[in-house]
């Protein structure tokens, strides 16, 4: 087998079983596995549990579930997700007793919360429910503190998820609920930290914050409050400096880049470039925080956040050059392969997109705007809408607010029908998909339009 894991736990001096002594896998060294190294380490565990002879084929497969979920969740192949549920399942068939059977359950669960992240397909909140409720009635975690922390942190990531379909804009009961599930995931885990000294519980503290910050973040934005966002921002920069970027590189990454774009997001509602500016400085204008090689769905979320950041600046500056690098900034991120479906490709083509409508409504002239659409019709030719119906959609809503920008300027808008019906369109895909931001930016497009 790949011996990456055990050699690394001797040179750090860690017992194979972790300070508490829990046969659970020490997910903390995938901090240091690049995409070959986990790619290799779930080959060989595979082998190992194709074995008749394996005498541990429980914890292989459930060491195996957690490798190909890391796998996917940094690259968003669907290939890895299949490999990592296939484990999972197989963990559970293998169970002896009802806390193995409820480890497995668990783990199928987060699979399909990673799942519904990366594609939002709203069936897999309904299987991850469906396990979760099995799994608590099959056994009671409680009397296992290792078990309870993740299970009640599964159940805080689903009720967050679920809050969020519904929208923070009007009822806050479902995210009150959310924030309080992800509160007591916290304190489960600061108590295993503290048994334990265990990195792994240390960054499964962390992942428990960031779930709270993210929520708290999505409220603040909605409601406009930079209050809600300058206590979001004091807790990840709390956080932050605990985590060494050379041992824990994932999690250090994952925090810089939620602390810069919730630093962008009060410098926009606050009218304040100083604050957008820090933001960057946060993600670091020379370096990558983390290489794209190691996991390039965190390498995106860094030239995204970085992109928007730039933009935001360049919207209270009115400075062409700001749209102009965050442009080139989205250019390179779709330079890199993408898996069609994925809701990272649909962020990064609107935000792309939204952003070179930007740049011509701030030069303010039609040959920027002419220029824009030709772009866009461009992309429109080699989009088939049966296969990337998230990405059609996105380009015809802002295809949309370019000839309402155009309407602005010359008081004309040729081919008004024409354009409400293809937004109509969109708006149906994005219903379907559950996508409401982009849901929201297109009805405003068409207000706009029906108003011309």
């Amino acid at each position: 087998m790949f011996e990456f894991g055990r050699e690394l736990r001797r040179i750090l001096g860690q017992n194979v079983l972790g300070l508490s002594a829990r046969s659970d896998p020490d997910t903390s060294l995938y901090e240091l596995m690049n995409l070959e190294m986990l790619i290799a380490q779930g080959h060989s565990l595979d082998t190992e549990i194709s074995r008749v002879s394996s005498k541990n084929t429980l914890e292989h497969c459930l060491e195996s579930a957690l490798i190909w979920r890391e796998y996917a969740r940094r690259t968003g192949d669907t290939l890895a997700i299949t490999k990592a549920t296939t484990a999972a399942e197989k963990a559970g068939q293998s169970a002896i007793n009802g806390v193995d059977a409820a480890r497995a359950a668990r783990i199928q669960a987060d699979i399909c919360l990673l799942s519904y992240d990366l594609f939002e397909t709203p069936d897999l909140l309904d299987s991850a429910e469906s396990l979760l409720a099995q799994a608590r009635a099959a056994v009671d975690p409680h009397h296992n503190h290792s078990l309870d922390a993740a299970f009640t942190l599964t159940e805080a990531r689903l009720l967050a998820r679920l809050a969020l379909r519904q929208g923070v804009g009007g009822d806050l009961e479902p995210a009150l609920e959310a924030m309080a599930q992800i509160d007591r995931a916290v304190e489960k885990y600061d108590h295993l930290v503290r048994q334990s000294g265990a990195t792994k519980d240390k960054i499964e503290a962390a992942n428990a914050r960031i779930e709270r910050c993210d929520l708290l973040a999505l409220v603040g934005i909605d409601r406009k409050d930079s209050r809600l966002l300058k206590a979001v921002i004091k807790e990840l920069s709390a956080l932050k400096i605990r985590f060494d970027p050379q041992f824990e590189p994932l999690t250090t990454a994952r925090l810089s880049q939620r602390l810069a774009l919730v630093k962008a997001h009060m410098g926009q509602i606050d009218g304040t470039p100083e604050g957008v500016a820090d933001a960057l400085s946060v993600l670091g204008l020379k370096a990558d925080l983390l290489p794209y090689e190691h996991s390039p769905m965190d390498w995106l979320e860094h030239k995204q956040t970085m992109a928007l950041a730039l933009q935001i600046l360049a919207d209270l500056t009115a400075e062409e050059r700001l749209s102009e690098q965050a442009l080139s900034l989205y250019d390179l991120a779709m330079s890199k392969p993408l898996q069609k479906g994925l809701r990272a490709r649909a962020e990064l083509i609107n935000n792309r997109v939204a952003c070179l409508t930007r740049l011509a409504e701030l030069k303010g002239d039609l040959l920027a705007l002419d220029a824009a659409e030709d772009a866009f019709k461009s992309e429109l030719i080699t989009t088939n809408p049966n296969e990337d119906p998230v990405g059609w959609a996105i380009l015809q809503t802002n295809l949309g607010r370019l000839y309402v920008s155009r309407c602005d300027l010359t008081g004309f808008m040729p081919g008004r029908t024409e354009i409400a019906y293809a937004l109509e369109a969109a708006r149906d895909i994005f219903e379907e998909f559950g996508l409401k931001t982009l849901l929201g930016l297109t009805d405003r497009n068409l207000m706009r339009i029906r108003q011309a």
